[in-house]
């Protein structure tokens, strides 16, 4: 059986745990030293107790975080749309 932070012992990390590492050090620390299953484990349990209030509030951080991600995508599709329109407005007034 794999105890808690038995998995910290691996010496070599993948580069999908950088990738992991880099979006969030804190994911990373904790599944590394927990697991995957105990993480999603205390995700469900997080309206249960208070001492899980942090973890709380990183699941908050990481879907508001998400939200950011996606507006912003929106944005500049927006903004390419409205630059090729008026490079098109431009090209048919000089054109005439």
């Amino acid at each position: 059986m794999l105890r808690i932070g038995d998995s910290m012992s691996n010496k070599y990390i993948s580069a999908s745990e950088i990738n992991q590492y880099l979006y969030c050090p804190y994911q990373w620390y904790y599944e590394k030293k927990y697991g995957h299953k105990y993480i999603n484990e205390l995700r469900d349990k997080t309206g249960e107790r208070n001492e899980l209030s942090n973890f709380k509030k990183g699941i908050e951080y990481h879907e508001k975080y998400y939200k950011d991600i996606v507006r912003l995508k929106y944005k500049k599709i927006a903004i390419a749309i409205l630059i090729i329109a008026a490079m098109v407005a431009i090209g048919i007034g000089l054109l005439k």
